[in-house]
């Protein structure tokens, strides 16, 4: 079919205007990572300054997936967490989720992203994941905060990313006793805006710590990443890993930082996702 000019520019126009649509809401969602990342950053500077014993926490994950039906991924994640004391009795806290991938699209199951597009192998930046959490400031042994959490598509490329701006509810639960420390983070994803073209996102996230201290400095860590994508059918939905690790407590100076290597089976899992998940996590604390 031979199309006039005039339509044939029209439709030219349109491409052009969608092509920067896209790259808009890109630029605005990498404008929010960096002003959140400032704000965090200052935060913590603020804290320390003012003789707060807790310091900015930096965790650094690197996660080898295989088995996945679009091949192997690594998954390279940075977890900023800090609090902001409010009066004597409340505090904020915050945990933010950047992610850096280099994968062959993403598989199914991905946190923040459960129904990801194909495509071919890549390396870029993911979207963010950000919860905030309103907390007392002792508790003791039981630790909590109520909150909501926020997806922003800052993808680099759209197989690593949901297109979605999406939020929804928080909770974070921490125990400590004896040798055994105990805590979840968890909060239910929806999308409420974004590309209209991608798929909706209804996803539970859950991020589980079970640690005991072994001495030495050494300890035993599990601290699986479960998703339930309640966009999906019921025996799609889950992704359950199972397995754990060894870590050590280092000490450099007055700091104090930790290192573990972990494996994992995902014993529950979607059609395509990854097998089993290899992740070297250090943890360091930033005054």
């Amino acid at each position: 079919m031979n199309l006039s000019p005039n339509t044939d520019a029209s439709l030219r126009n349109h491409q052009r205007k969608f092509i920067e649509d896209k790259q808009s809401w890109r630029s605005l969602a990498c404008c929010v990572l960096c002003s959140m990342l400032t704000w965090s950053t200052a935060a913590a500077d603020s804290e320390s300054n003012a003789g707060s014993k807790k310091p900015f926490i930096l965790p650094v994950e690197i996660d080898a997936d295989s088995g996945a039906v679009n091949g192997d991924a690594v998954i390279g994640r940075f977890l900023p967490a800090f609090s902001v004391p409010l009066n004597d009795r409340w505090r904020l806290a915050n945990v933010s989720i950047i992610i850096l991938t280099d994968a062959p699209g993403r598989a199914p199951g991905t946190p923040g992203n459960p129904e990801p597009v194909p495509g071919p192998q890549v390396f870029g930046l993911g979207d963010l994941t950000n919860a905030t959490f309103l907390t007392p400031n002792d508790l003791g042994k039981l630790k909590w905060g109520i909150g909501a959490i926020f997806g922003i598509p800052t993808a680099s490329d759209d197989s690593l990313g949901s297109g979605k701006w999406s939020a929804g509810p928080a909770v974070r639960l921490g125990y400590q006793a004896g040798p055994w420390r105990l805590g979840m983070l968890a909060g239910n994803l929806k999308s409420f805006s974004g590309d209209a073209e991608r798929a909706d996102i209804n996803q539970l996230l859950v991020r589980g710590l079970v640690r005991r201290e072994l001495g030495n400095d050494w300890y035993f860590v599990y601290s699986p990443i479960i998703t339930a994508n309640w966009n999906a059918d019921s025996d799609q939905r889950w992704l359950v890993p199972l397995g754990g690790g060894f870590g050590k407590h280092f000490k450099s100076g007055s700091s104090r930082f930790n290192l573990s290597v972990q494996a994992y089976s995902n014993v529950v899992k979607p059609d395509g996702a990854a097998n089993r998940v290899l992740r070297i996590s250090l943890v360091l604390p930033i005054r």
